[in-house]
């Protein structure tokens, strides 16, 4: 799509906004920094001047288009249910092609065109959180040919706090006897980072990579436990295979009995990852899983569902704005703190590292767990 295309796509969007004002409390960065052109209604206003010609594209707007977390919270309070998300990406492809978009993004495509990965590492690491694991199996987990793929992602592959991710997963798909590989140094980037940066472009050769790698292993199913990843697949790759979140296969497992699970007394209350629950509209079998072990009781978050809050690591405002990302994660974790939860569990490796490194910043004593944690810890 060029310029002129991607033009008339934004602007048949933007003109949807009647300027309600209904998306103002829904948006997290405005909620903290009460900016009106890091807002919804403000962002929209601008892309709608800036195609009508009143205004000229400019280090100013490129800030405004940028601070956004892209957690669609927006369109959730939207009355025309205008997408903001997508035309605010949309929004920064037209920035990038005007080369006004924060330069540190030039590092993490080149990363990913190098690396294929985000954290610039060798991508021959991706496999190593396995050695966190007792009595892996000869196979190592990496089959040449399975019926499931299980597509790890970058952040619980390189980051040592979500790497725990991946270990409970792989325990247990294993222990239900379920047939899945990894892809480990032959999984890519799956394409996100550069989506949210602009660079859409930039994606294809990534894409194919991984769509050949999962071709070979014949898997009719692929299983995520980062929902960007999930959402990347399901919106981008739109491949042949079923997709499925953590979320949803764990739900399926309990319920077909291949997993049983043992008394956890604990109170948890439950964060919906944006990618997840609002953008895929997977919001129930979380509840299913933790509903399902015996002794933990659920209490949930005043903002929850399509009116959750972010927890301030999307749209890859940690890396253009740290400071705004902190201060959003920082709304988040006053929300979970008021529900006298002993747990904050979520089912995303960037929620979970978000809100667990701002907690610990702050000196704030909060227990975060992804949901593969508590399935494992339940496990009989």
């Amino acid at each position: 799509m060029n310029i002129v295309q991607l033009r008339k796509l934004i602007y048949d969007e933007v003109i949807k906004c009647n300027r309600c004002g209904f998306c103002l409390p829904n948006c997290p960065v405005y909620s903290v920094n009460k900016v009106e052109s890091s807002s919804p209604r403000g962002r929209n206003a601008i892309t709608r001047a800036i195609i009508e010609g009143r205004l000229d594209w400019s280090p100013e707007i490129e800030k405004s288009i940028f601070s956004c977390l892209g957690c669609g919270a927006c369109t959730a309070a939207c009355f025309p249910a205008l997408k903001t998300k997508e035309v605010v990406f949309n929004d920064r492809e037209c920035l990038v092609s005007q080369g006004l978009y924060p330069k540190i993004a030039d590092r993490v495509a080149r990363s990913l065109d190098e690396r294929h990965n985000i954290t610039d590492e060798d991508n021959e690491e991706r496999g190593e959180w396995r050695e966190l694991l007792k009595g892996v199996p000869e196979h190592a987990f990496e089959k040449e040919r399975a019926e499931v793929v299980y597509f790890v992602g970058c952040v619980a592959s390189f980051f040592p706090m979500a790497q725990k991710i991946p270990v409970n997963m792989a325990r247990i798909m294993d222990r239900s006897g379920m047939d899945f590989t990894i892809l480990a140094g032959e999984e890519w980037c799956c394409g996100y980072p550069l989506i949210g940066a602009g660079m859409k472009e930039k994606v294809k050769a990534l894409m194919e990579h991984n769509v050949e790698k999962v071709k070979a292993t014949g898997a009719k199913r692929l299983v995520f436990t980062c929902p960007s990843c999930y959402h990347t697949w399901k919106t981008f790759y739109r491949p042949e295979e079923e997709l499925l979140s953590s979320s949803e296969l764990l739900a399926r497992l309990i319920k077909e009995n291949q997993v049983r699970l043992k008394e956890i007394r604990a109170t948890v209350t439950y964060h919906d990852p944006c990618d997840l629950g609002r953008v895929s509209g997977v919001f129930e079998p979380p509840r299913e899983v933790l509903k399902a072990i015996p002794g933990l009781r659920l209490v949930e978050l005043p903002n929850n569902r399509q009116l959750a809050t972010c927890c301030g690591g999307g749209g890859n405002l940690e890396m253009v704005d740290p400071e705004l990302s902190g201060r959003v994660a920082d709304m988040k974790i006053e929300e979970i703190l008021k529900t006298g939860a002993d747990v904050v569990v979520s089912s995303c490796q960037q929620c979970l590292r978000t809100i667990a490194t701002r907690a610990r910043r702050r000196n704030i004593n909060l227990a975060v767990k992804d949901l593969t944690d508590l399935v494992a810890e339940a496990m009989a």
